[in-house]
């Protein structure tokens, strides 16, 4: 030990008794606060704006140091390493082989481990140094952050300390393999960049890509920067210097044998297959420990979410993976891609059930009427899918036939798109990816087709018999758009709600093992028969949602008869400059913004970064609703209108006038109306909940999407009163805290920072090298 040691102060004198350390480090303090400073005023400039680009600042710890949308200020301290490592270990050994001293300690009693052990340890020492330089950055940034994650940026440290540890024991290893100093640097360069690199080579080859992919030094460096430590990639780095250490000794010690090619090889061949079955058992999911350091456990899914996955205890959880080949979205996962999307998508709940199957179902099939048919007329569907693949370099044969993948999943339901299903015993659950930027799923939907397979989903369904609107049609009156719309991540559908139509003509009742019964704006009277089952129904406490039009007030009247509502008389009227008189936008009660937390936390948050205090709902076409309580309902507005902007029509008022700025006439009533309601009682042992309004327009696409300016959130209250329905069951309340969102510092202060890192501290490093430089020289 005392000779390793004494090899290590030996390779450290030499290390700073020259420029060369001192100028790198210098150097590698401004490049890396170049970054730190980029970054930190990105985020001050938000702070500073305020408004939604207060959204961008959660979880500022992490945005700072490793979130890829905001500069990877850890990441790209990687990439300069690339020029100082190399510069620096491409002389602890070759140089030693140039100038013959390396004869000397073969003769010396200094064993060939003690030597290699000696300046591996010096350069680990010279890492400590380069995190110093990096240091002063991480604390400018905790004064710049008001409640620093300092958990977080200790694991962020010890990541980039394994990448500085495994970097020299490459280039150690190098160093040996030539007496040319500049001819070791260049192919340390290389090596680092292959390793960087070899996680994106081959992954479309089966038998190579778990392979090619475990050994990329910068995937597994991601998750400790991140904050995230894992034995499998902490493991990871162990084994790799821990071989190359091996190697350099091996490499050493061969040149001082006459032993044959073989022997040698052999050596190296030991030491490989010992660390890649070192490395399998590690990487193993049932072996792999993780530890969140972040302190709001932002790379942990929720508790809600963990549990589920707890309930799924007996037996392995399947995940299907079905893309089509015909589809969009295919270019977002080819094969080639399996790897990262499983990494990205789905450690984070393997991490808590590690017997997470996942199979890959490659397929083409698509609707006659789709555009592929009219782009190549003529061509079958086949001949068509030979065309894409061939365009995307693949072989048909890898993909299954429409008869082949339609014996496992019903893929004309599911619009023919790239899914997931997640299967669990005899249950399964669909899992959509999405028409927006983001794509992938979040937590909220994997965790909505978790809790598919283990408890009963809610069914909503839609009552049909009197020309209702329903769930599943294109048609601008109807609810698509929240209820079943694949593409839309937060359609009901995707937050785990199944839905069907209902007609009670050949039923004896209404199921009440529906979560709700929708009758959303009847067109024609309710017959006797039909009134009567959806009165038991409601006595027997089942739920409601309920919705009507002005101009069928009376079509409406024997049910809201039975609830205590009334529509008044009349038609609401509010003009405007951009829209037509009968657009009201009516603002959300408190006990409409309490419907979820989820749902207040929304709130609260468009209150933050919009600087909104009202909120609006807007409604295509209504009227007044009265109400009293009985039956043991107790009933609460959930929305109101503004009484200085609008008011009741009573007398008639014809389509083409109401598209024109109306004004008001003596015969108007004036105030502050109600246009829905929530009521609730306790029946039968349950909670029985009803929604009514006077509007069923709101929650269609056309008035959802009708304009911008006031902001609506017809959309948001639609979803959360049908969520209600489910009494916080759907969908899962992933709301995690936020205690790491604030700054304390202003765009004022920066330059104060950027004077200290690129010229203080780099001109009394530069001093105190120069120092020590020039005393050495006159010793």
């Amino acid at each position: 030990m005392k000779r390793t040691l004494h090899i290590a102060k030996n390779e450290l004198n030499s290390m700073f008794f020259s420029p060369v350390a001192w100028l790198m480090m210098v150097l590698f303090l401004i490049l890396t606060s170049v970054d730190y400073l980029r970054v930190t005023s990105d985020f001050v400039g938000y702070f500073e704006r305020g408004g939604y680009y207060l959204m961008l600042t959660k979880d500022l710890t992490d945005g700072l140091l490793s979130h890829p949308l905001f500069g990877y200020f850890f990441h790209d301290v990687i990439p300069n390493l690339y020029i100082f490592f190399p510069l620096i270990t491409m002389g602890l050994i070759s140089k030693e082989i140039s100038s013959g001293t390396i004869k000397l300690l073969y003769s010396s009693p200094i064993r060939i481990s003690e030597m290699v052990f000696g300046k591996f340890l010096a350069m680990v020492c010279f890492t400590l140094v380069l995190i110093l330089m990096l240091s002063f950055t991480l604390i400018g940034l905790s004064f710049s952050l008001a409640h620093p994650d300092y958990g977080h940026i200790f694991a962020s440290v010890l990541g980039l300390f394994l990448v500085l540890c495994t970097y020299a024991a490459i280039g150690l290893f190098i160093s040996s393999l030539t007496s040319y100093q500049i001819v070791a640097a260049i192919i340390t360069f290389a090596v680092l960049a292959f390793l960087s690199k070899i996680g994106n080579l081959w992954q479309d080859i089966d038998s190579l890509r778990n392979i090619t992919y475990y050994m990329n030094i910068n995937g597994k460096s991601f998750d400790l920067i991140r904050g995230l430590l894992n034995t499998r990639d902490i493991f990871y780095f162990l084994i790799v210097i821990t071989s190359f250490l091996f190697f350099t000794i091996i490499r050493i010690k061969s040149a001082t044998e006459s032993i044959s090619k073989l022997k040698k090889i052999s050596r190296y061949a030991v030491v490989i297959v010992a660390a890649f079955t070192i490395g399998y058992i590690t990487s193993r999911p049932r072996l792999n420990m993780y530890y969140d350091t972040t302190r709001d456990k932002t790379h942990t899914i929720t508790p809600p979410t963990r549990a589920m996955l707890a309930k799924l205890d007996d037996g392995p959880l399947e995940i299907n993976v079905f893309w089509n080949l015909l589809d969009f979205s295919y270019d977002r996962m080819p094969p080639k891609d399996r790897n990262g999307i499983e990494t990205f998508l789905w450690e984070p709940y393997i991490r808590f059930k590690p017997n997470i199957k996942i199979n890959y179902y490659y397929y083409y099939d698509a609707d006659t009427g789709s555009y592929y048919f009219k782009l190549n007329p003529g061509k079958t569907l086949r001949e068509i899918a030979e065309k894409q693949a061939k365009g995307a370099g693949l072989s048909l044969s890898r993909f299954l036939s429409p008869e082949q993948v339609n014996k496992m999943v019903n893929t004309k339901k599911q619009e023919y798109r790239c899914f997931f299903q997640l299967k669990y015993k005899n249950k399964s659950a669909i899992l959509n990816v999405f028409d927006d930027n983001d794509f992938w799923p979040y937590e909220d939907q994997i965790a909505a087709s978790i809790n598919r397979l283990i408890a009963t989903p809610p069914k909503i369904e839609f009552l049909t018999d009197e020309i209702e609107r329903g769930p599943f049609s294109e048609r601008t009156r109807d609810f698509k758009l929240i209820a079943s719309y694949l593409g839309n991540r937060y359609a009901l559908i995707n937050e785990g709600y199944d839905f069907d139509t209902l007609s009670l003509k050949d039923k004896a009742a209404i199921p009440l093992n529906i979560a709700a019964l929708v009758i959303a704006d009847p067109r024609t009277p309710f017959s006797s028969e039909n009134m009567a089952k959806i009165k038991s129904y409601i006595d027997a406490g089942g739920n409601l949602f309920v919705a009507s039009e002005p101009e069928r007030r009376d079509v409406i009247k024997p049910l809201f008869d039975e609830l205590g509502l009334s529509i008044r008389s009349g038609q609401l009227i509010q003009p405007s400059e951009k829209y037509s008189s009968d657009c009201i936008f009516t603002y959300l009660s408190d006990r409409a913004k309490n419907l979820s937390p989820q749902f207040h936390k929304f709130l609260a948050d468009e209150q933050k970064y919009a600087g909104d205090s009202v909120f609006r709902v807007a409604l295509g076409g209504a009227s007044v609703m009265e109400y009293k309580e009985q039956n043991g309902f107790h009933i609460e507005p959930l929305l109101r209108t503004d009484p200085n902007l609008s008011w009741n029509r009573m007398a008639p008022i014809s389509e083409d006038s109401l598209q024109l700025k109306v004004g008001r006439l003596p015969s108007d009533e004036h105030g502050q109306f109600v246009t829905a309601v929530l009521m609730d009682r306790q029946t039968n042992g349950k909670d029985q909940r009803i929604v009514a309004a006077s509007d069923a327009n709101y929650l269609t696409k056309t008035v959802i999407y009708g304009g911008w300016d006031p902001k609506r959130y017809n959309y948001d209250f639609g979803f959360w009163c049908f969520s209600y329905f489910s009494y916080g069951k759907f969908p899962t309340n992933t709301l995690r805290p936020q205690t790491d969102d604030k700054m304390s510092i202003t765009v004022a202060d920066l330059p104060k920072q950027r004077i200290l890192l690129f010229y203080i501290l780099p001109a009394l490093i530069a001093i105190a090298g120069s120092v020590i430089l020039i005393r050495r020289k006159r010793k």
